[in-house]
């Protein structure tokens, strides 16, 4: 990536056997299988590609009409399904959700539900963990959602998801999600998001657990050691609840960063790896934003999202600070090397790491409809219009 890339494969709405026109928009993903959302004037369609070679892994299915819709959206659920759903601006109409077989690319369901985008007081609301959709229930927990966009699977809890989904990130989509405590209770509730079992790691004796942060590979609880109500200690351990490291020190979780622990202390903030090994030591960051590309740290705090400290995992040495405009939230993709952003002025530009420096960028508004740069696994992809092109290394 420190060439501007160029186009690989190259498919569109004709070849996909969209209607003339169609606009696909990017929905997930599960590997190399993306699935994208057809948009005409008059519905939608879903279809399927496989991003690695540009070939459809299933036709087009048709959708809906959109004439009076107030909120539209889809969902990946597990490796096989797709959720859509629609609201209807009146609301006196129920929703209705379309499941999709992503295998034959054929219809399961098509009817009414009691599901709805955004949650309300009323209904549950449909989000997107990992790869599978759970529906929240404000103050009674987090359900699964099965092949009729029914509820299946019910973990109790506050039905309030702790933390920050998984958009934006290098590593792969997370299997556990966290909610609050049901009742009074103060310990969170780590489930698996493919069946709601619930993960329930031995506490140290005499001790109770806290607050809990799931990242690849496991996850940590605040605890206290004696029983009261001020965890000062975090243990962690792998996706089996099996104990991976308690750390020796007195600390609470950074929830800033998703891709990497850290733990701060009264004096420092600590960068470790969830077998209990520590990276690196830093000065005490307030309102932590971290993110993991490839052996670098990045680090940013508070409301100051364009200065972008980085370390070296592998020395612990520091790089150069990077003052670079939607690092963040804008964040596509790396090679380890080079970080590609969208912007302003650009649908996609990249950056070398090391200098903080801009190698290239591809030209357009990031709010045009007629472009979009996405990542879909390891595959980058920009649409013009209502065609697709995958983005390569230059020969």
């Amino acid at each position: 990536m420190k060439k501007e890339p160029v186009r690989g494969w190259k498919t569109s709405s004709q070849e996909l056997a969209l209607p003339p026109g169609t606009i696909p928009k990017l929905i997930g993903n599960v590997g190399d299988r993306g699935y994208f959302l057809g948009i005409t004037g008059t519905g939608w369609w879903l279809v399927g590609i496989d991003v690695a070679t540009g070939r459809r892994s299933f036709p087009p299915v048709e959708l809906g009409r959109s004439d009076d819709a107030l909120a539209f959206n889809c969902f990946v659920n597990g490796p096989k399904m797709v959720l859509c759903i629609r609201e209807d601006r009146d609301p006196n109409k129920p929703a209705r959700a379309w499941v999709v077989d992503t295998d034959r690319g054929s219809l399961i369901f098509d009817g009414p539900t009691d599901l709805r985008i955004p949650p309300s007081d009323d209904h549950p609301g449909v989000e997107q963990r990992g790869d599978y959709t759970v529906a929240t229930v404000n103050g009674e927990g987090v359900h699964g959602v099965g092949t009729h966009a029914e509820l299946t699977w019910f973990v109790p809890g506050d039905g309030r998801l702790s933390q920050q989904k998984d958009s934006e990130h290098d590593s792969e989509p997370l299997p556990l999600a966290v909610q609050g405590g049901s009742g009074s209770s103060a310990t969170d509730v780590v489930f698996s998001v493919a069946d709601g079992k619930v993960l329930k790691p031995q506490v140290p004796q005499g001790g109770r657990f806290g607050q809990a942060f799931v990242y690849p590979g496991g996850f940590g609880y605040e605890y206290t050691a004696t029983g009261d109500y001020s965890t000062d200690q975090v243990a962690y351990f792998d996706n089996a609840s099996n104990v991976l490291s308690r750390p020796d020190f007195k600390g609470t979780i950074l929830t800033g960063s998703r891709d990497i622990p850290m733990v701060t202390t009264l004096s420092k903030d600590v960068v470790l790896t969830l077998d209990g090994r520590k990276l690196l030591e830093l000065a005490t960051t307030p309102g932590l934003d971290a993110r993991l590309i490839g052996q670098r740290i990045f680090i940013a705090g508070g409301s100051d999202e364009r200065t972008w400290r980085q370390y070296d995992l592998r020395s612990g040495a520091s790089g150069k600070t990077c003052d670079i405009d939607n690092f963040g939230a804008y964040y596509i993709a790396s090679d380890g090397e080079v970080a590609v952003l969208n912007g302003d002025d650009s649908i996609a530009a990249g950056f070398d790491l090391a200098t903080c420096d801009k190698l290239w960028s591809l030209p357009g508004e990031t709010q045009s409809e007629g472009k979009d740069v996405w990542r879909v696994n390891t595959t980058l992809i920009e649409r013009i219009n209502d065609e697709l092109f995958s983005l390569v290394a230059p020969p």
